[in-house]
């Protein structure tokens, strides 16, 4: 398999991102799969295009994006509605925000998959270590472990209730209701599973009536 990892660096939130990217290319390196990195100045629209020129099996990006663009290096559009046919065919794997909304459909619409968000995704600084296990699970569910988007899609869920809850134990609520918020807004779009104009929604505040009421009650009850 051949992968294009882009990971811009230009500010607070891609700092932290451009550092869970990390671990992607180390699973990809380690599990073989042959991957060229567009990092920091290389994260531009120009050098995307010149590579995906060249042929790859699977898009990776992190970490801003609009409902119909991925942002790069310099602020201005990777790929967005002009050059999606670039993305045809291709497996798309993305940490980025509202992106799975205009431009995932996009790319489902010319026989690609794509993973990723369909509204804000948030992240506090005082649990880095658990939101980058929910944004890279899905990447080794399905290209390290080789399951199936459905699956994988089911599977990273739970990753993400599961960090929430464990949020919620240690009293980090705000970091729960973003972990929460995330789970909500992911979606996989693949062959079978078609873009949808609303989601489950919820989240936020919303999300914490779905923890169990007696790990709700020890949190609010704590003095």
């Amino acid at each position: 398999m051949k992968a294009i990892l882009v990971r811009p660096n230009f500010d607070s939130a891609t700092e932290h991102t451009f550092a869970f990217a990390e671990d992607i290319l180390s699973q990809c390196r380690e599990a073989g799969i042959d991957v060229v990195e567009l990092a920091d100045g290389e994260a531009v629209k120009k050098r995307v295009e010149e590579e995906l020129q060249k042929g790859t099996d699977l898009f990776i990006f992190y970490d801003h994006g609009s409902e119909d663009a991925l942002i790069g290096q310099d602020e201005k559009p990777v790929i967005d509605l002009s050059n999606v046919s670039s993305l045809k065919d291709k497996e798309v794997y993305t940490l980025a925000c509202l992106s799975a909304d205009k431009l995932g459909a996009a790319v489902w619409a010319q026989g690609g998959k794509y993973w990723g968000y369909t509204e804000v995704v948030g992240f506090t600084t005082d649990a880095l270590p658990e939101f980058g296990q929910a944004f890279n699970c899905g990447f080794c569910y399905l290209f390290i472990d080789g399951l199936e988007h459905t699956q994988a899609l089911d599977l990273a869920k739970e990753t993400f209730d599961q960090l929430a809850l464990d949020l919620l134990s240690k009293g980090n609520i705000i970091a729960a209701i973003f972990m929460r918020q995330n789970k909500e807004s992911l979606v996989s779009l693949h062959p079978g599973n078609e873009p949808s104009d609303g989601g489950e929604g919820g989240g936020c505040l919303m999300g914490l009536f779905k923890v169990p009421i007696a790990v709700v009650r020890s949190l609010f009850g704590r003095r």
